[in-house]
C-alpha cells in the first residue's frame, strides 16, 4: 500500500505554505511575537484579516459543498490543508462558525437559516461563539447542570456561566 499523497496533494500543500508565508506577519506563532505587550489585540486583528484572505481563496469552507460557499473539496485536499494550516499555527482556519454552526446548519438547519447564516461564514464575515461552559463542567455538555423551566410563558434559568469561548470575536 501506498502512503503517499498524490501530486496534486502535494501542490496544493506548497501553494499553502506559499501562501501562509506570504500572508502571516513575520515570526507568527512564536512565542517572543506572542509574548509581545500588544499580542492579543494584534493576534485578534491578525486572525480576522487572515480569516477574510482565506475565506477570498474559497479555503476557509474548503469540504462545503459548492452550494454553501464551499469549494467541495475532498478529504484529502482538507486533511493537506488542515496539517499545513496547524503545522504553521495559522489562525482562524476553522472556528465555531466554520466547523461546527455551519455543518449544523447544512444538515438540520431551515432553509431561511442556511441563507441567512452559511454565506457570511464562509465569506469569513460572521464569527461565533459556544456559551455552555460551566464551573464543574467546562465545555464537557453531559456534565452541564443548567438548566431551564417553563413558569408559564417564560423560561427561568438556573444555573452559573464561566466564559463563553470566542465571545469576545463572535
Amino acid at each position: 500500500m501506498d502512503f503517499r499523497f498524490a501530486p496534486e496533494e502535494e501542490a496544493f500543500r506548497e501553494e499553502i505554505r506559499a501562501f501562509v508565508r506570504a500572508e502571516l506577519p513575520a515570526g507568527w506563532g512564536a512565542a517572543a511575537y506572542n509574548d509581545r505587550e500588544d499580542a492579543p489585540k494584534e493576534l485578534g486583528e491578525a486572525s480576522r484579516r487572515f480569516q477574510r484572505k482565506l475565506a477570498d481563496k474559497g479555503w476557509l469552507t474548503l469540504a462545503w459543498p459548492k452550494e454553501y460557499g464551499g469549494l467541495g473539496a475532498g478529504p484529502m485536499q482538507q486533511l493537506v490543508y488542515n496539517e499545513e494550516m496547524s503545522y504553521r499555527r495559522a489562525p482562524g482556519f476553522g472556528g465555531i462558525g466554520v466547523a461546527m454552526v455551519g455543518p449544523t446548519l447544512m444538515l438540520h438547519g431551515t432553509e431561511e437559516q442556511r441563507q441567512r447564516f452559511l454565506t457570511p461564514i464562509a465569506r469569513g464575515e460572521m464569527g461565533w461563539c459556544q456559551g455552555f461552559s460551566e464551573p464543574n463542567a467546562g465545555s464537557d455538555l453531559a456534565s452541564l447542570e443548567t438548566r431551564a423551566v417553563q413558569d408559564g410563558d417564560e423560561f427561568v434559568i438556573n444555573g452559573t456561566k464561566v466564559w463563553t469561548s470566542l465571545a469576545h470575536f463572535a
